[in-house]
């Protein structure tokens, strides 16, 4: 009887352990299922092919609310509030080369100087390459060596990264007290074109 008792025993702790590892199977797969974050980039590594191609800037979004164009919309998408940022756009070769357009803006203009004003655009180019899915550009500016160095978010018709602020301030020059002051990060995304 006791012999009994102990096998019953076992055979309900072993079919327990059974629906507990399905469950947590079973979890696990619905899971990563319906998870919309999952990128193409985390389940396998990004080549310099795939990168190949022309790439138009297709969202900047910041990390907090702004209305640059003072018209009492706030997006956290910088392209719903100028178009300084239209003509952004990246180009890279086979030959390992690339070509760039990058805006800028400025908060002098206006009366108060704290308006914002689009400069013009800044061409750069240079060198490139993907590694440990990280876009990696080497390029002059000014006479300097730069190179920047970019974990990317990729699928296979765009790519995302972020910059932080003192990043972006290569590119919008903020006395420090407008919307644009706020914002710590920026996630630049690009679409094939």
């Amino acid at each position: 009887m006791l012999k009994e008792m102990i096998k019953s025993f076992k055979m309900k702790c072993l079919a327990l352990i059974a629906i507990v590892f399905l469950g947590l199977v079973g979890c696990s797969k619905d899971e990563a299922g319906a998870d919309p974050q999952l990128k193409v980039s985390d389940a396998m590594a990004v080549t310099n092919a795939d990168m190949i191609g022309h790439w138009q800037l297709s969202r900047m979004m910041a990390d907090t609310l702004v209305d640059l164009d003072d018209d009492n919309s706030f997006s956290k998408n910088l392209l719903d509030e100028t178009d300084c940022f239209n003509t952004m756009s990246i180009t890279f070769k086979k030959d390992g080369t690339f070509i760039s357009n990058n805006a800028q803006m400025s908060f002098e203009a206006g009366a108060s100087q704290n308006e914002f004003s689009c400069l013009s655009d800044r061409m750069d180019s240079g060198n490139w390459e993907v590694r440990n899915d990280s876009l990696i550009l080497e390029m002059q500016i000014n006479g300097e060596t730069y190179i920047h160095r970019k974990l990317i978010n990729f699928e296979s018709d765009r790519f995302s990264f972020d910059v932080n602020k003192i990043e972006s301030n290569q590119y919008v020059n903020d006395p420090g007290d407008t919307q644009a002051s706020a914002i710590r990060i920026l996630e630049l995304e690009y679409s094939r074109k």
